[in-house]
């Protein structure tokens, strides 16, 4: 596909060193680790011990870290100890938490062993995403962390899907920073210019409600906030079919019809919406993109291809 190429060939002139550490529990990830290097896309970490791994592994471009040989190990418990002890967390906790896999990965990060990492072929998204949250944080100047999925169809333009795996009934305000952070990753990824719909059941006052002024709000939060073309509240035909757009009053939008970030207003209607678009509609989806992390972190589906984790480490060095 066109987008994947576009997403390979801007990677390639970035060098970044990825985190993957699960490579040595999961046969996809292995497999992927072994395909970046070959290709040199990308420097690796890994974790386990040595003989865990085969010949491919021994590469200048790969590193092999062993928590249980890790110098560090105390200083990175000390270092998880000062972060989260006003939220209560005991030393003892501290350096129990720093011998599980995923806090040990993300204090990696953090101290800048990698810029960017990539799980959850095997850990679930709690356990992939909470670490982060804790130590590597959102961005200064963002509220909030979002997961967003990016489809794409060959001969289809390419659309973003938000908030799909993360933000469960989000306020007018989180709604409004989706979007826009939706809209800077549709421009940086897919170099065209974002055309964003926040969806409702109601197109602009068709319905009245709770729900559909909560959409409402956002639209006029997220205009304000942002450079980006944003409009809503309107049905998903209505973002997506310039002839329903017309029909419905809204043919002089520009996005109506053309929309390419589709903002969705809960979690469930997110998750089922592109999970519908890809079983029904043939579109590819990857993600989830996790955006706004001051390192980027990324969580795989535990049903993923080796392809996927592929595109998913590109993506996350087009975020460093």
């Amino acid at each position: 596909m066109d987008i994947l190429n576009k997403i390979l060939n801007q990677s390639k002139k970035i060098r970044a060193t990825i985190l993957l550490p699960e490579a040595n529990l999961d046969k996809r990830v292995n497999s992927a680790c072994k395909f970046l290097l070959k290709e040199n896309l990308c420097k690796i970490v890994v974790l386990g011990s040595k003989k865990q791994f085969d010949k491919d592994f021994l590469n200048p471009n790969c590193t092999i870290i062993d928590a249980s040989e890790f110098k560090d190990l105390n200083k990175f418990a000390n270092q998880l100890y000062e972060l989260r002890k006003s939220k209560g967390l005991t030393l003892k906790e501290a350096q129990d938490l720093i011998k599980t896999p995923e806090y040990f990965s993300v204090m990696l990060l953090k101290n800048g062993y990698a810029d960017g990492m990539v799980a959850g072929a095997k850990w679930t998204t709690a356990n992939t995403l909470r670490p982060a949250l804790q130590i590597i944080k959102c961005k200064p100047n963002k509220s909030l962390v979002t997961g967003v999925m990016l489809m794409v169809k060959k001969d289809t333009n390419p659309l973003i899907f938000a908030d799909i795996s993360l933000i469960e009934n989000p306020t007018s305000e989180q709604l409004a920073e989706i979007a826009i952070s939706s809209a800077e990753l549709y421009e940086k990824l897919i170099g065209k210019t974002p055309k964003t719909a926040l969806l409702s059941y109601s197109t602009k006052g068709s319905a009245q409600g709770e729900l559909v002024d909560k959409v409402k709000s956002a639209v006029q939060i997220a205009q304000l906030k942002s450079k980006f073309l944003i409009d809503g509240e309107m049905q998903v035909d209505c973002a997506l079919d310039e002839q329903t757009a017309k029909v419905k009053g809204l043919g002089k939008s520009k996005i109506a019809g053309r929309a390419n970030v589709l903002v969705f207003p809960d979690l469930n209607a997110g998750n089922i919406g592109y999970k519908l678009v890809a079983r029904l509609g043939g579109y590819t989806a990857i993600g989830p993109i996790m955006l706004n992390f001051n390192k980027p972190v990324n969580d795989l589906s535990r049903g993923c291809t080796v392809d996927e984790i592929v595109n998913t480490v590109l993506i996350t060095k087009l975020l460093i």
